[in-house]
Parts: C-alpha cells; structure tokens; sequence
C-alpha cells in the first residue's frame, strides 16, 4: 500500500500516466476479488466498507414487504432494511435460516432477500444457495444479497453463491485495511446507487476510488486464497483446542452452536454464572481482547439481536465471542486457556459462586 500513498499518489479516472497507472491498480485488484468470489470483474464495485456495501444492495425506497431478511442479519443489512418495513424471517435454535421460512413469506413482488453467508457472532453458515434458487422460483426478479464479509477468509464463495445476484465483501477480516470494501453483482442486478454525481465505478458509486487501500483489500484477499487450505486446516485445530479447553476448565461452560455449523474463526460460548462486562474488561485488562457479541455492537449495552434470535437466555450466562484468524498461533490459545477460566473463577468468587 505504501507506494499509494506517497510516489504513486493519483486520482484514477485522470487521463495521464499516474492516473491511468493507479486505474490498473483498480483493474488488477477487481480481478483478484472476481477470482475470490465468482463474479465477473467488470461487476466489483468498490466501497468505502462492508456497511455501504449492504446499504447499497438492501437499497431504499421499497413498499412495504418488498424486503425480506433474516433475523440474525448485520445492523447494516436489518437497519435499511426494517426502515423500508422488511419482513423478517426466524431462524432455528443454531441460528440458521431455513430456506422453506424464506420462501414461506415470498411473493412475485418480493423484490429484496438478504441472508449472511456466515454470522458474524457465531460463525453459522447459512444455506445461501438453497435460499436463492427457492427465492428465484418464486420471484424470478427479486436481487438475492448475501452479506459475505465473515465468510470471506474462510469459504470458497464461487461453489457457495449460485443464484445469488449480489455479495458483500470487505478486506480488514483477513488482514486487509479497514474501511474499503466492495459489493459484486450479477449483470443487470444493480440497484440505485447511493452515492452519484462522479461517474466512478461504472455510475455505481460515485467518488474518488482509495487506491491504497483497494490495492492493500486485494493483496490481503490474494494472500488468503493462496493459503486458504493449509490455514483453514491450523484455525480449526486452534478453534478446537480452545473450544475444548474452555469446556474442560469452566464449569457449565456450553458452546452456542456445533461445530460442524459453524467456520474456524470464531469460538462462541456461553458462560454460567458472570455476566458479560465485568468479564471483558478483566480480559481486556489481561491484553485479551474479545467481545460479547458483534465487534460492531460489542459497546452497546443490551442483549445480543443475534442471541435473542436463538432463543438463548444470556441473563445467566455471558456469551463470549473469540475470533482466530490467519495470525492465532498456539501461545495465543494457551494464554485464553489460562485467562479466560482465571476470570471466571475471580468473578464466580466475587459473587458467591
């Protein structure tokens, strides 16, 4: 990215040498992002985020019902959404959205159905696919969306997204820069962009593209795919042994969903007897960092939209969320292991437990 920022420092749509210099630093990385999701790479469309992105494709302006969405979806996805009055779809004691509840509340006017490919608080792996292909039955026009920013370090996304007409994606889950995201999209499927008045992006988002830091989303993208195997294969032997460590040393201790439901980076379990704050911040205080629910939403206070979703009662019991990614080594679960029931116990202790 350095390079970007100093020498190389051009607007892309410029006509001269620097300019269309950092306009092939755009087309190189939309091809990088085509390969890592299935699209074409005249259909990437960068953003300044995974929130845009969603925006973008849950759109504004729809009559009511027109929308359908998942309980457990991001803020950035539920809130455009319930603003234009979507329907929301429940989903199962996993978290899972079941592809027969989508098409349940869909009509021939559905023109919106948005579904995460995987949760951000649990890890759970939606059937986005099934969903798609039973939402284009019966509304053969209605633009499928999957939020996909969680799934992206983890999943082969072209053998996971047919039927889908629109992905959102984002580079800082997988080592990439924050704030720089794209939405790709089948052809005809885009909807009315948010932000015009620049031409950019094919009229389909307006402004100054970040070139830094689309060429560093990329190379972070790039280095995932060429590593994905071997990773995917030392995530899930960490997850597991931190998984079951916790269950071992905490009593009562209970992971929120199966493993096989749920993709390597993210641990998520519930802790009898303490509640949520107190825990992280004497985690935090430890140099332990994790959260309660989303990291988004980890500074609200409030019971987690994704839990109540589940049907999990967290009043006597704190959800504890652990993310591992391509960084996570061994030390790392080691000092969770020792931290984590250390802080149980001085809470457990300190309320009589």
């Amino acid at each position: 990215m350095l390079p970007w920022f100093a020498e190389r420092h051009a607007n892309p749509t410029a006509s001269h040498r620097a300019g269309r210099r950092a306009r092939q630093a755009l087309d190189e990385a939309r091809a990088v992002l085509a390969e890592a999701t299935g699209f074409g790479r005249g259909n990437v469309v960068f953003t300044g985020g995974g929130t845009e992105s969603d925006n973008l494709a849950i759109g504004r302006g729809h009559l009511p019902g027109r929308v359908v969405v998942s309980a457990i979806e991001h803020p950035a996805v539920l809130e455009p959404a319930l603003r234009q009055d979507a329907i929301v779809v429940e989903v199962d004691a996993d978290g899972v959205v079941s592809p027969a509840a989508v098409a349940a509340v869909c009509t021939t006017e559905t023109e919106v159905v948005s579904v995460m490919m995987v949760n951000n608080e649990t890890g759970v792996c939606q059937p986005v696919s099934e969903i798609a292909e039973k939402v284009h039955e019966i509304a053969p026009n209605a633009l499928v969306h999957s939020d996909a920013v969680q799934a992206l370090p983890w999943l082969d996304l072209p053998t996971l997204t047919t039927g889908v007409d629109m992905l959102s994606i984002t580079g800082h889950k997988l080592g990439g820069p924050q704030g720089v995201g794209a939405v790709v999209v089948r052809d005809g499927a885009m909807p009315e962009p948010m932000l015009v008045g620049g031409g950019q992006e094919r009229d389909r988002r307006a402004g100054t593209q970040n070139v830094a830091g689309i060429v560093g989303f990329a190379a972070a993208v790039r280095a995932s795919l060429d590593d994905r195997d071997e990773r995917l294969m030392r995530i899930d032997r960490l997850a597991r042994r931190l998984l079951d460590g916790l269950m071992t040393n905490i009593d009562g201790v209970q992971p929120t969903v199966s493993r096989e439901r749920r993709v390597p980076g993210i641990v998520h379990v519930s802790i009898p007897g303490v509640q949520s704050e107190p825990l992280l911040f004497l985690l935090d205080e430890n140099d332990l960092s994790c959260s309660a629910a989303s990291s988004c939403a980890s500074g609200a206070q409030g019971a987690s939209h994704v839990m109540t979703a589940m049907g999990v009662d967290a009043s006597n019991a704190a959800p504890l969320r652990l993310s591992l990614g391509w960084s996570t080594t061994d030390d790392d679960i080691d000092a969770a292991l020792r931290l984590i029931p250390a802080a149980v116990a001085q809470l457990q202790g300190a309320n009589g437990g």
